[in-house]
């Protein structure tokens, strides 16, 4: 279970990494889903069971989250169909697989039982508060879910855009702040188009006055583009690419040792005494 949780570990960074590189939140989503094997790694004791399921569901959830995220360079699903039937039945999936996989970590006593299910009487009052930020998050879940489903086939077509115009806001629309994007807006034809990029692509396309797109169209109307409209134009992001390699690599090799103290040398750390005092407080 030690190299498991070191996996997890590994992944949580390399997703959290590449949000902070792409500007795109969604990998933090994704890193989450590593959090539940990762608890279970920690606080693992020779006379507690291993939930299989939970692994499993985390593995399953994480692959389809990852296909949404996949080499996309500049998105735009605006434009796409919301059945919304659908949405909430994938939204219900991933509602049911995150409150499954919270309540089984604390019946087992891998997590603080913050919702009283190892309660004799238990508070429906408590349960019901505590589960609402997980309708939320699930959400987001729900949403990363529908875009892999319109992503399973793609019509691939040539894009021609002019009159380009890239600019950064949020969803308040200002210019900064932790939840700020990165976009573009052109004409084709005469009807606009509005895509979402990461922040590499920005900075590499952002003087550019005209784009001939090669775009792949989802299953259910989604625009996608996987490659980079003006390859020359790479060399504008090499320096900052070649900063971010560096201090990622710095970062992993922290997070990898911290992990081997973590899983193979707690003693180290004294995590047996931090988990007294954690349980002490709560208790």
């Amino acid at each position: 279970m030690a190299w498991v949780g070191l996996f997890a570990l590994i992944i949580f960074y390399w997703c959290f990494f590449t949000a902070a590189v792409t500007g795109r939140r969604s990998w933090m989503w994704l890193g989450l889903l590593c959090v539940p094997v990762f608890i279970m790694a920690v606080g693992h004791r020779a006379d507690m069971q291993i939930n299989g399921l939970i692994i499993t569901l985390c593995i399953f959830m994480f692959v389809i989250c990852r296909s949404s995220l996949k080499d996309i360079l500049l998105w735009n699903q605006k434009r796409r169909k919301y059945h919304w039937i659908f949405l909430g039945f994938l939204w219900l999936l991933c509602f049911l697989f995150l409150f499954y996989s919270i309540v089984e970590l604390q019946m087992a006593g891998y997590l603080w039982d913050f919702q009283g299910w190892n309660l004799q009487k238990r508070n429906s009052f408590r349960i019901t508060i505590t589960t609402l930020p997980i309708v939320w998050i699930s959400y987001y879940y729900g949403e990363m879910f529908y875009n892999s489903v319109d992503r399973l086939w793609k019509r691939k077509s040539e894009l021609v855009l002019i009159s380009c115009n890239f600019f950064i806001a949020n969803n308040r629309g200002g210019d900064t702040g932790i939840d700020k994007g990165y976009f573009l807006d052109g004409v084709n034809n005469g009807v606009n188009y509005h895509f979402r990029m990461t922040k590499g692509t920005y900075y590499m396309l952002q003087k550019e006055k005209a784009l001939r797109l090669k775009v792949q169209k989802g299953l259910l109307g989604g625009f996608y583009v996987l490659e980079n409209p003006c390859p020359n134009n790479a060399k504008r992001t090499l320096r900052r690419d070649r900063k971010n390699a560096k201090i990622g690599i710095l970062l992993f090799l922290f997070v990898f040792l911290f992990g081997i103290v973590l899983f193979f040398f707690p003693q180290l750390l004294h995590l047996e005494s931090w988990k007294q005092k954690i349980s002490i407080f709560f208790d």
